[in-house]
């Protein structure tokens, strides 16, 4: 018997380069897949910031115009609690 390693058959060494390649193909899907999905879950941050964003502008422009109103609102009952000048006649007392 020779000690010489025994070559692989060159039906079996075809199945096993067939079969990394298509190792090498489910690994190179699975790495795109997932970048499809770190690019999706960035996506939707970026929308949830845009939204924040909005949202936060609304209340802005909202808690602004609550505060316009009650400065009128202020300024109105101010206006009606300052008497009247220069003032007019007292009452009952007419010129004549």
């Amino acid at each position: 018997m020779s000690k010489q390693p025994r070559r692989e058959s060159p039906a079996k060494a075809a199945r096993a380069h067939a079969e990394a390649r298509t190792q090498a193909k489910a690994a190179r899907a699975q790495a795109e897949a997932a970048q499809a999905r770190a690019d999706l879950a960035e996506a939707k941050v970026e929308g949830a910031k845009e939204q924040d964003a909005a949202i936060a502008t609304a209340l802005q422009e909202d808690d602004e115009a609550r505060r316009r109103a009650d400065l009128e609102e202020v300024a109105e009952k101010e206006a009606e609690a300052v008497p009247d000048w220069p003032p007019g006649p007292p009452a009952g007392r007419g010129s004549g």
